[in-house]
């Protein structure tokens, strides 16, 4: 079940830190949404501190996950990240599975397996 664990951490970092350092350096155009979700990000860009700060989040805290270093304290910031991307889709993207797939499953995995930990720091 380690390998499950390793696996999902692995594919959701790598996603957060490439999806992340994309923001900033632009390699790949985001792919075409919905009109909804083009003005959500839009906006976020527009303030010049949303958008920054989530792309900052994403690649610093999937570093510390591929490491394996402060994982419970990463999943807490991926979480509203993770959360947002999975709602938006699934309410304004008539196609949402293939965006959300490869984002919330292997993120729902790892949380999983560190629930007991993140539970047990938070009381």
């Amino acid at each position: 079940m380690e390998y499950v664990e390793t696996a999902c951490r692995w594919i959701f970092a790598l996603q957060m830190i490439f999806w992340g350092l994309n923001g900033f350096f632009h390699w790949l155009p985001i792919p075409p949404a919905s009109p909804v979700i083009t003005r959500f990000v839009d906006a976020c860009i527009e303030t010049k501190f949303i958008m920054p700060t989530v792309k900052t989040v994403e690649v610093l805290f999937g570093i510390l996950l591929l490491v394996k270093i402060a994982v419970p304290l990463s999943l807490f910031f991926f979480a509203p990240i993770v959360f947002v991307i999975t709602l938006l889709h699934l309410m304004h993207n008539p196609k949402p599975w293939p965006v959300i797939m490869p984002i919330t499953l292997p993120f729902a995995v790892v949380l999983g397996f560190h629930a007991q930990t993140l539970l047990a720091s938070s009381f």
